[in-house]
């Protein structure tokens, strides 16, 4: 639904090529040493790095562009990077459904030019999806298939666990040491992977890992062994409200948008006050927001979104008058 254009702009070139300038006037004194291939490339890399160019912001319904909003970034998105550059190298990230987690795991990707791979940890993940498999090939014999999470921790990369708190808890236990260690154990193949330099391992996850709550009752506690792979690298993410409203308005006209804005915020009150087990989250909005652009009304809106909840759970919003 949201994602990150990858193009810069020539201004955003102009602060690469100034950074990239100012690292590497220290070394082009008479008195540096000898300026080799590889030194400039990391020099370029880390000017690359420390540019933390903001990226234009789009949003897809349908695969198709809704908005494009230039430089913007969930507001949390400098919280995670902060992790990152404290050398946090397993990050977890807790909030409501649709709140942008994904969504930043792949920012995060993308702003440090590295590849990106995710997998949902449902109730039937197991080994063989983490670890990759053996397959049978043509003349009889097998084959091992390499998984993508075997592939970044091996090569370098981004990788999210999400649904962290839906996991099987012996999927957990096999990907913690390497979570620890910086060495997997391929369970499948044998080998011994060391982790590469760049990988980083991101979770998402609905709850904090003690269990359900009124929300989410489905969710699995997780064990301290777990929680303690992230220990002072667990954010908390919450809705981005004023990315909400700036998406809105780049959809709808001002009217339209005002009106669709306090909707949602009146409709989040009402579900926090009355603890009930309904989400409104981003998607709920730009979804709303496409949809009237196109000509539904919010009427119709509150009247789909309502649509399967309790005669109790409507008294509680009023009636389903919001």
């Amino acid at each position: 639904m949201i994602a990150t254009d990858t193009t810069m702009k020539p201004t955003q070139y102009q602060d690469v090529f100034r950074g990239l300038a100012e690292a590497l006037q220290d070394h082009l004194t008479p008195t540096a040493g000898p300026l080799d291939e590889v030194k400039v490339r990391q020099i370029a890399q880390e000017a690359i790095d420390a540019a933390k160019l903001p990226r234009p912001l789009a949003v897809y319904v349908n695969d198709k562009p809704v908005a494009v909003l230039e430089g913007r970034q969930h507001y949390q998105f400098v919280d995670l990077m902060k992790f990152v550059e404290e050398g946090h190298r397993n990050l977890l990230m807790v909030g409501p459904a649709g709140s942008g987690k994904t969504t930043l795991a792949k920012d995060l990707a993308k702003a440090l030019g590295r590849e990106f791979m995710f997998i949902s940890l449902s109730a039937g993940v197991t080994e063989t999806h983490l670890f990759g498999r053996m397959l049978p090939q043509s003349d009889g014999t097998f084959a091992y298939v390499e998984s993508p999470f075997v592939r970044i921790y091996r090569n370098g990369g981004v990788f999210l666990f999400d649904e962290l708190d839906a996991a099987d808890s012996n999927v957990l236990v096999s990907v913690n040491a390497a979570l620890a260690n910086g060495v997997l154990c391929n369970p499948v193949t044998g080998e011994v992977i060391h982790r590469h330099d760049t990988c980083l391992i991101l979770a998402a996850a609905n709850t904090f890992g003690r269990g359900g709550d009124h929300m989410y009752v489905g969710r699995n506690a997780l064990d301290a062994a777990t929680l303690d792979r992230f220990v002072l690298c667990t954010l908390h993410v919450g809705y981005d409200r004023d990315l909400e409203a700036e998406l809105v308005r780049a959809i709808l006209e001002p009217a339209q948008a005002d009106v669709l804005i306090t909707w949602i915020a009146v409709l989040r009150e009402k579900i926090t006050d009355n603890r009930l087990r309904r989400i409104a989250s981003t998607r709920l909005i730009v979804n709303a927001a496409a949809a009237m652009k196109r000509g539904a009304k919010l009427s119709d809106i509150n009247r789909r979104f309502l649509q399967d909840w309790s005669m109790d759970e409507l008294a509680k919003v009023g009636g389903g008058a919001l």
